[in-house]
């Protein structure tokens, strides 16, 4: 069977990519006798950097370049668009590559292969959808009427032509059973899991320390500055202790913008001066994925204070690295449940704060060779366990 994985993310959405990159590594960790039952191909038109595509060339059998129809301006160019019929391309495109397996269409296929959402008859091979997470109606303040509208409408659209829907979590079960009560899919819950590289454990997290000028204790939060992902409530922590004459340092990873809201940056920034804490948080911004996982092992803790996930990448990295973590009490976080973890309430500094201070009074810098072997082992249980059951979704 020929798998084709269409490749999600980009400059915008590190998640996505991160999706595809740890499905891509699980499938290649199966024994021999279970990879030669398949080939895998990633399918892209627009999103693969060079960084991810020299990553993936390895262990995948081809990476297939889709020409996703482009939007000109002349008129001309219009002329062509119209006549056009991109849904009909994508589909002698996959016929002429013998895609027997096609995942994941999602409810928005245009920002990534540049085609609407194709309808069953569309697609000349089996395939299944993915919906990351319901997040628009958890957190509708966070999104504009239009925005709302089109989520609404593209996955009842993906509700009503795929053979079946992956979701990443219970949580995101009962959220389609609770908002599309009348999609009649079959559905498969699929969490996925970080397979950590080798060479991450070969890696020197001090020298990554001091090349960002680093204390030697800190915690760390990896999220895009999305509002969602509620960096506020650490940084009110950080105030709280600041009061009590503690003083951790929080190094932030991730994409510094919000695209729903571009004063947010500046409105973090105004915080942390407000409150008078920002010698105390080092926004280091995008930086290169090795780095940000270095940096996770040197470590105290690793701190995810989101007020809504589908399933965490950030959680799932650390349990990996056998790292402890301070998650906001949700219930993916639960679901998750990474061993070791604390939770608190995402709307409280002050229980953060307690939970800061403790790990800040007793733990030391990683790495933790104990715990990281011991992650490693557990790790490896989960991709292949991750890896076999996707392939039973393929069948």
């Amino acid at each position: 069977m020929r798998i084709g994985l269409v490749m999600q993310g980009g400059a915008a959405w590190a998640g996505g990519a991160e999706y595809i990159r740890n499905l891509v590594f699980a499938l290649a960790s199966l024994p021999r006798e279970e990879r030669a039952k398949f080939e895998l191909f990633v399918i892209d038109a627009k999103l693969l950097d060079a960084a991810t595509g020299e990553q993936l060339r390895p262990h995948v059998d081809g990476i297939l370049k889709f020409n996703a129809p482009a939007k000109g301006t002349s008129f001309a160019s219009r002329v062509r668009e119209r006549f056009r019929n991109p849904a009909r391309e994508f589909a002698s495109f996959l016929r002429e590559h013998r895609i027997g397996f096609l995942y994941p269409l999602t409810y928005d296929n245009t920002y990534n292969l540049g085609i609407p959402m194709p309808a069953s008859g569309d697609l000349p091979c089996a395939w299944a959808g993915w919906i990351p997470d319901f997040q628009h109606k958890h957190l509708p303040q966070f999104f504009t009427g239009r925005e709302i509208a089109a989520r609404d409408s593209g996955i009842a659209k993906l509700l009503s032509a795929v053979p079946a829907i992956v979701l990443s979590s219970r949580s995101a079960c009962d959220d389609m059973r609770r908002f599309f009560p009348d999609a009649k899919n079959r559905v498969e819950v699929l969490p996925f899991c970080t397979r950590p590289r080798g060479d991450w454990f070969e890696g020197d997290p001090r020298a990554v320390q001091v090349k960002f000028h680093l204390p030697d204790r800190f915690f760390i939060v990896s999220n895009q500055f999305w509002q969602h992902k509620n960096h506020r409530v650490v940084f009110d922590a950080l105030a709280v202790l600041r009061q009590k004459n503690v003083e951790p340092v929080v190094v932030c990873t991730g994409q510094l913008q919000d695209f729903r809201n571009k004063n947010f940056g500046n409105e973090v920034l105004q915080q942390l001066h407000t409150l008078g804490i920002a010698p105390q948080v080092r926004l280091l911004g995008l930086i290169p994925r090795d780095e940000q996982i270095q940096l996770m092992r040197r470590a105290l803790a690793v701190l995810q204070p989101s007020l809504f996930e589908g399933w965490s990448t950030v959680v799932e990295d650390a349990r990996c690295l056998g790292k402890r973590l301070l998650l906001s009490d949700i219930p993916v976080h639960r679901e998750q449940s990474p061993p070791g973890a604390e939770f608190f309430d995402p709307h409280s500094p002050e229980q953060l704060a307690e939970k800061i201070a403790r790990i800040f009074s007793d733990e030391n810098p990683g790495p933790n060779a104990v715990a990281e072997s011991a992650a490693q082992t557990a790790a490896e249980t989960a991709t292949r366990k991750f890896a076999q059951r996707f392939l039973e979704i393929t069948t």
